[in-house]
């Protein structure tokens, strides 16, 4: 790919050459107006200067006899800074009769013209011809301009402006590969200044000045960062909260891994087998309960496509029943929630983490209810509630407030994996008793009607 340098330079010098042969064009053409009404204005001031010599000198007499070659004029010669410019001067009686002429012209008539400028061609070429009329002698004085002295004239001018243009450009085109290059210098700083970071070092970038250009990309590289940052910390927090949790229930299940290996057989060995079992069951709920959270936190996770909110939530209480039945606890589904869709994944691990804690808080022989309506899901539970202490924190991982059970994670994996979605997690007390969770659906999760 060709680097930004180069591209600048090619569009700064194709644009600033489009513009410079458009004023050389310009110019050009400016130029030979300008030349052309110099030359019409001298050629009028020679024609003028020889009507006023005729009456000048008295020719009245020669004009009167009306004899062809009567006159003898001088050659005309006019200078433009360096050039010689030879002019041809006719001199007709009003009866149609040559006069004179200087030498250099055609023998023929000039200009068929009554008066003022005209172009004529000849056998000698073409020629920008001036009648001027004296009435008083009875004479029109013509004096002609040949146009290929002309053009030879506006070609050497041309020239001598074309010169200095064609100088200037290659001057130009070094000028704008500097100024690109110097133009570019805060990219190349910036680009230095991230390639002498170390691989700990997230802070923004945009901490110091930065051009206006740059900010941009200073910005993008800022979120970028806040990104990472918070994916290392979420790595971290995850490393550290497993090993600490991990770190109980393993000492335990060895403590009881040799105690049956010691007891003798009977009675203490089942006992301990069994606190083994329930030991490894725990601890592998806490390692799932751990990747979910890891996944319902990361990112990069990717959204599945959405489906009814009655159907994901049938497919989780469906799941959870088996805990219900052990726990005697009647788990049941009422309400509708119409047309309203959702991410089956982090809508479904949400709910089954809140009805679990629910189902678990509830008393023997009591219920769970998970009403749906139009704004969301709501689950009931006839147990203690949450202490109001205990409420502003039941979202933290491995907080397990007064009561200490759990792992203190299913709400926070459910309030992850609604904030991924855009659901929202609140609690309040339900009448006549027990705890109320609401999962509170965005706006925009009903489709609008045909």
């Amino acid at each position: 790919m060709t680097s930004i340098r180069w591209r600048l330079f090619a569009m700064l010098l194709l644009a600033t050459g489009v513009i410079w042969l458009s004023a050389v064009v310009w110019l050009q053409h400016s130029t030979r107006a300008q030349i052309e009404r110099v030359l019409d204005s001298r050629l009028a001031e020679a024609g003028h200067m020889v009507s006023s010599l005729l009456s000048n000198q008295g020719l009245a007499q020669a004009v009167s006899a009306d004899a062809e070659g009567s006159l003898t004029l001088p050659d005309f010669r006019m200078f433009e800074g360096e050039m010689e410019r030879q002019l041809h001067c006719q001199v007709w009686s009003l009866r149609g009769t040559l006069l004179g002429q200087s030498g250099g012209g055609p023998q023929e008539r000039l200009s068929k013209a009554r008066e003022g400028f005209s172009d004529t061609s000849t056998e000698s070429g073409k020629w920008r011809v001036y009648t001027v009329v004296n009435q008083p002698l009875g004479v029109e004085i013509m004096v002609g301009e040949s146009m290929a002295m002309r053009e030879n004239l506006v070609t050497d001018v041309r020239a001598g402006l074309l010169w200095p243009i064609l100088v200037i450009a290659p001057l130009l085109a070094l000028a704008i590969w500097i100024s690109v290059g110097r133009g570019l210098g805060p990219l190349g700083t910036f680009a230095a200044a991230l390639a002498r970071r170390d691989d700990q070092d997230l802070s923004p970038v945009s901490a110091g000045p930065l051009p206006p250009e740059i900010r941009p990309m200073g910005a993008a590289l800022d979120g970028l960062l806040a990104r990472l940052a918070r994916a290392r910390k979420r790595e971290r927090d995850f490393i550290s909260c497993a090993a600490h949790e991990l770190k109980t229930p393993l000492a335990g299940i060895r403590t009881q891994a040799q105690v049956a290996r010691a007891a003798p057989e009977g009675q203490m060995q089942r006992h301990a087998l069994d606190r083994l079992v329930g030991g490894v069951d725990r601890t592998a709920r806490l390692v799932s309960q751990l990747l979910d959270l890891a996944r319902a936190e990361d990112d990069q996770t990717a959204r599945s496509p959405e489906h009814a909110v009655a159907h994901i939530v049938q497919q989780s209480v469906a799941g959870m029943q088996g805990l219900a039945r052990n726990r005697d606890v009647a788990l049941q589904v009422e309400g509708d929630a119409g047309d309203m869709l959702a991410d089956p994944v982090h809508l479904g691990l949400a709910l089954r983490n809140v009805v679990e804690n629910a189902v678990n808080a509830a008393p023997a022989g009591s219920a769970v209810t998970v009403a749906l309506s139009m704004r969301g899901i709501e689950v009931r539970d006839q147990g203690p509630g949450i202490d109001p202490d205990d409420l502003p924190h039941v979202t933290d991982r491995f907080y397990t407030g007064k009561n200490g059970k759990g792992t203190g994670l299913g709400l926070a994996i459910a309030d992850a994996a609604l904030v991924r979605i855009g659901w929202a997690l609140g609690f309040r007390p339900a009448q006549p008793s027990g705890q109320l969770a609401c999962l509170t659906a965005p706006r925009n999760a009903t489709p609008p009607g045909p």
